[in-house]
């Protein structure tokens, strides 16, 4: 599987480590789907969330993901 090559930033909060993660129960509009986002590991700090069926059904959508990153980037 690709994975993702962009390079996720530091939290521009606290400086802390961030994680790439994925939930498979999020309601967007009152219907169930599956989105990614960043999170800071040390003060909980969170992107926007990217619905993953945007980007086509796979759980493993590199786009979907890129787009999270893209936008934990540009809070810098």
């Amino acid at each position: 599987m690709a994975r993702n090559t962009v390079m996720i930033k530091p939290c521009p909060f606290c400086g802390g480590q961030v994680h790439l993660e994925k939930a498979h129960r999020a309601y967007i509009e009152g219907k169930s789907t599956k989105v990614c986002f960043v999170r800071c590991l040390d003060c909980n700090a969170r992107s926007g969330r990217v619905d993953i069926a945007d980007y086509g059904y796979s759980s493993h959508s590199i786009e979907a993901e890129n787009k999270a990153i893209e936008m934990w980037n540009r809070r810098m």
